[in-house]
């Protein structure tokens, strides 16, 4: 068995309808806060069992996903959301809670509603108490920078149990050093890993104070199962699926898709990611339509789409999955429409690099060339874009 962004803005653009299956039409202040506080549970004076979903990093992109699931539980008298917050957000969120204005419906988690807590250890805490603490939390859902990967273990220890699922909404190719990092954290268990890929435009506008512009769709597999009949890669079992269809279901604002395979929905996400996130920052931070309407550039994002749908093809190949699950060609076609008609849009990467904070270089782009030298398929113009993004990073020490 497995021994198991936050950030001012977070982008996780995804296109709708790059692969048949998957078609769609911070940590602690010292005041008096909520992490001081005794937890009282909405289901405490019933006798069913209190569901309890953790929140861990509730920045422009956990605030979201995780207030739409608050929304959808706010009357149930059996499920409470629990948020991690960090530094000034977690500070502002405590005397004023959180503000989401969106496409799809503003929403307030006022103070009072607000169970907020400075560190995972004192989210805890405060379920200690609790009569049935076998898995006091049945979700937890991180939502961090790629840079932060090393700090998830750690983090989410506190609130696992063997019967936690862990869902990780996050950039780039991280299963791989996630379920090992996991492996390695003595004490941490958990019935199951979810990698989540977002489909969002949702910036922090100030603490506390979110804002939803564009997209929204939540694509998720399953990196780890304790249930799977073998430890092979990205294995699951149907209840893994059922768990976290129930789990969003009653999220209407939130298009939820499952991917039966999670390391081709990776590779689909870096279709937009490596040519667009790595474009931007090679031109020292331009947006998305500059990049679209000028001809050498188009051209450019083009090659580099191909050499990921040639590396994420021959590394779906190599994991022994078959050509049906393979991305297909006319991703780079869908995937360039889609960012026709997204307007000005300013990447993450380089919404990081004019801020002068660390850029998701690693996993969001490292991994990528590493993996494409490692089985052999020559990606001249991505490697010539991470060595640009890789001296950005070194020059103004982005780390």
């Amino acid at each position: 068995m497995l021994a198991m962004h936050h950030q001012i803005v977070a982008l996780s653009i995804l296109l709708l309808g790059l692969a048949p299956n998957l078609f769609a039409s911070g940590f602690s202040l010292d005041v008096t806060s909520s992490s001081s506080k005794t937890h009282k549970s909405a289901a405490a004076d019933t006798s069913e069992r209190t569901s309890r979903i953790a929140i861990v990093g509730a920045g422009a992109v956990g605030s979201y996903y995780g207030g739409r699931i608050w929304e959808s539980v706010r009357c149930s008298n059996s499920t409470d959301v629990l948020f991690h917050l960090r530094n000034e957000h977690y500070a502002h969120c405590v005397e004023n809670g959180i503000t989401v204005t969106s496409i799809d419906g503003n929403f307030v988690i006022s103070s009072d509603e607000l169970l907020a807590y400075s560190t995972t250890e004192d989210m805890a805490k405060s379920v200690k108490d609790e009569d049935d603490d076998s898995h006091a939390f049945d979700w937890v859902i991180v939502a961090l920078k790629s840079s932060s990967l090393d700090a998830v273990p750690e983090l989410i220890k506190p609130l696992t149990s063997p019967e936690t699922r862990v869902l990780v909404i996050m950039n780039g190719l991280i299963e791989d050093d996630l379920t090992e990092m996991m492996r390695e954290e003595q004490g941490l268990e958990c019935k199951a890993v979810y990698g989540g890929m977002a489909l969002i435009c949702s910036n922090r506008l100030s603490p506390g104070v979110i804002d939803h512009s564009y997209a929204g769709k939540l694509v998720v597999g399953v990196a780890y199962s304790a249930d799977a009949d073998d430890d092979g890669y990205c294995k699951w079992v149907e209840s893994d699926k059922k768990a976290i269809m129930d789990l969003f279901e009653p999220v209407t604002p939130v298009p939820f898709e499952f991917e039966d395979n999670l390391l081709r929905g990776r590779w689909w996400k870096n279709c937009w990611n490596l040519p667009f996130n790595g474009i931007s920052v090679a031109m020292g931070g331009i947006t998305t339509d500059r990049i679209v309407g000028d001809p050498s550039l188009r051209k450019l994002a083009y090659k580099v789409m191909d050499e990921t749908i040639a590396t994420a093809n021959a590394d779906l190949a190599k994991h022994g999955f078959p050509e049906e699950d393979y991305l297909p060609e006319d991703t780079r076609e869908k995937m360039m429409v889609f960012t026709d008609t997204m307007g000005a849009y300013k990447p993450s990467t380089m919404l990081d690099l004019h801020a002068r904070k660390p850029m998701e270089v690693k996993y969001l782009f490292k991994t990528a060339l590493d993996r494409a030298t490692k089985l052999g398929v020559p990606v001249p113009h991505l490697e010539t874009l991470v060595s640009q993004i890789e001296a950005f990073q070194r020059h103004y020490k982005l780390y």
